[in-house]
């Protein structure tokens, strides 16, 4: 009989033990992190199609995968994309994941995890534009989402910007010609989307797009998170194991090619 209860006894120690090295394992576990993302960003966060109280694409893959790694629960809190680094200095976000660019001008004000994904940026423009290349939107009048790194790039060009709220208003700007917009600007993954979603009332495409050429026209998505956070350090470890497992790799090809 008392070895039958040394038995149990070791047994529970055992699993106590495993528990207890679980747990260390997930860093976070026990919190709930709130998430701010503007959910217009074709592949990367939109409502879903199927459920218009839930959202999809790759970073809402990446954040329940992350979820699972560390251990936390999650809040998603939408908003404008204009608002996302404001949502950290107020206190009303713990990270930021939306398809957000580092910039040295955002560095100042959060931390950037390291980079998880990296695509070219593209243009989308009417199908009868004669609009071919990079240097033929010179002098064009040439618009992007509000607040994205697009601005910076577009103003750096010699072209008339205009700015909208999210990539699809972007698209409707241009096939629409809205304030004689010439040209749109925005991942390649959702200017390809764009050219085959916007389509006139007989279903014929009335967008095509192509690469960006030159400086600064590849988009390279990082996380953001308050100054000075513990989290940065901790996702950064998560999201380098994500890349060495592959996995990563297999959300990225899914959602964008």
């Amino acid at each position: 009989m008392k070895k039958i209860v040394a038995l149990l006894l070791a047994a529970m120690m055992i699993v106590c033990c495993c528990s207890a090295l679980a747990e260390e394992t997930k860093p976070l576990a026990g919190r709930t992190l709130k998430i701010a993302l503007s959910p217009n960003f074709m592949y990367f966060e939109t409502v879903s199609e199927d459920d218009p109280n839930a959202y999809e694409g790759l970073d809402i893959d990446i954040i329940a995968k992350l979820s699972e790694m560390l251990g936390f629960d999650y809040e998603i809190v939408p908003m404008d994309f204009a608002s996302l680094i404001g949502s950290l200095q107020t206190g009303n976000a713990d990270f930021v994941i939306s398809g957000l660019s580092y910039s040295d001008e955002r560095a100042q004000v959060v931390d950037f995890s390291m980079t998880y994904c990296t695509t070219d940026v593209g243009c989308v423009v009417p199908v009868d534009s004669d609009i071919q290349t990079t240097s033929d939107l010179i002098g064009k009048v040439v618009c992007c989402s509000a607040g994205t790194t697009y601005e910076t790039l577009l103003t750096a060009m010699d072209v008339n910007l205009k700015t909208f709220n999210g990539q699809a208003a972007v698209g409707t700007a241009v096939a629409e010609g809205t304030d004689n917009v010439a040209a749109g600007v925005t991942s390649i993954n959702g200017s390809k989307k764009l050219a085959n979603t916007v389509l006139d009332t007989e279903g014929n495409p009335m967008l095509r797009y192509f690469m960006l050429e030159g400086e600064g026209t590849a988009d390279s998505y990082n996380i953001a998170f308050t100054k000075g956070s513990e989290l940065t350090a901790i996702f950064d470890e998560a999201i380098q194991a994500m890349i060495d497992s592959g996995e990563l790799a297999e959300m990225i090809q899914y959602w964008l090619y």
